[in-house]
């Protein structure tokens, strides 16, 4: 029971701090890319990998220490399932495009009033568990199988164990070093990003959060438990939030479900606390289908990618796992995909209707 308490409590305050960081600095990894592609604005971007940076230093931190067992991370396993992770991230790419921001997006504009993402993460979260072991979990299974590539056992699919398994060791920590200040080097790389304390401050937060997933449930809880190790990520949480509303008992719930309400809270706790919080809701119906579409694509792209842009963009390149760049890109590429459609299909339903 200590353990349980220790999860839901470290759970919440992981996802509190998320959530406040986000609302505070005005994080989000799709404005970020849509402020790249659209106005060529670095500065969000910037601030993610500054988030990035202070989640891998921090992880490998505690990894070195012998604090937490990267091993038994759902991340590291050694099977790395190629298609999988390139549909589901192209998927969650168009989505994030659609609806405009994340999963972890969708909770941050919740508590700061926006009921269009209350709909949205509930509709997500329902496309999520249709994925995993509903009407699309079939389909699922069948992509997880193809172009399937095997390092081996549980843990060998990070950059250290592919680096030992070469007979580079010293490589892994070359690349975490490397990797590390590379990301520091673009975040911080001139005067402006300097002249942007709150964000500086708010992306630090975040990838704090991420660390500290990572040491409550593999440091502070019950190692003898039957609870994996685990830190942030929004979809299939967000799908156990909705059992949770639906009746299933709250006393089950695990660091996961907690960080979904903690998000919620602390966006809510900055947006009172800063008079941001509007209440929204959609302008017309075709917006509306629009949010539909993209959250339904981010709910099964989530579970085919096995994460979002907070689970594999920061959780697991904290521990430099090797789906993280993978899913990332394809991430990357259906935002692109996703905002050029935005931009060119209203012009051309014109055309068509001449």
């Amino acid at each position: 029971m200590q353990g349980q308490a220790v999860l839901v409590i470290g759970g919440l305050i992981c996802g509190l701090v998320a959530g406040a960081a986000a609302q505070y600095g005005r994080l989000c990894t799709f404005a970020a890319i849509e402020d790249f592609i659209a106005a060529n604005d670095l500065r969000r971007a910037r601030a993610w990998a500054l988030a990035l940076t202070v989640a891998i230093a921090a992880t490998q931190a505690l990894i070195v220490a012998g604090l937490i067992d990267p091993t038994t991370s759902a991340y590291t396993s050694g099977r790395l399932e190629v298609v999988s992770l390139i549909i589901g991230g192209v998927m969650f790419g168009i989505g994030m495009a659609l609806v405009g921001t994340c999963g972890f997006g969708l909770l941050v504009r919740a508590g700061a009033g926006d009921l269009r993402a209350v709909m949205m993460a509930v509709l997500m979260g329902i496309a999520a568990f249709a994925a995993t072991g509903g009407p699309l979990s079939p389909a699922r299974i069948w992509l997880n199988d193809v172009a399937v590539i095997h390092f081996g056992g549980p843990g060998a699919g990070t950059i250290k164990a592919i680096a030992a398994q070469v007979g580079l060791p010293g490589l892994s920590a070359v690349a975490a070093i490397g990797l590390a200040g590379g990301l520091a080097i673009f975040a911080l790389w001139g005067r402006r990003a300097l002249r942007r304390p709150r964000l500086l401050v708010s992306a630090m937060l975040l990838g704090c959060a991420v660390a500290g997933g990572w040491l409550v449930t593999g440091t502070l809880a019950d190692p003898f438990s039957a609870h994996r190790l685990e830190s942030l990520t929004f979809v299939a949480p967000i799908g156990r939030v909705v059992l949770v509303a639906m009746g299933e008992s709250i006393t089950h719930a695990g660091f996961a479900v907690m960080s979904v309400f903690g998000v919620v809270l602390g966006s809510f706790a900055v947006a009172l606390a800063r008079d941001e919080l509007r209440w929204e809701a959609f302008d017309d119906q075709r917006e509306m289908r629009r949010h539909i579409l993209g959250a339904m694509l981010m709910g099964t792209g989530g579970v085919l990618a096995r994460g979002c842009t907070i689970g594999q963009g920061m959780s697991a390149f904290s521990m430099l796992a090797i789906t993280a760049p993978i899913a990332v890109l394809a991430m990357v590429i259906g935002a692109r995909i996703g905002l050029a459609y935005l931009i060119h299909m209203p012009s051309l339903s014109r055309l068509w209707a001449r």
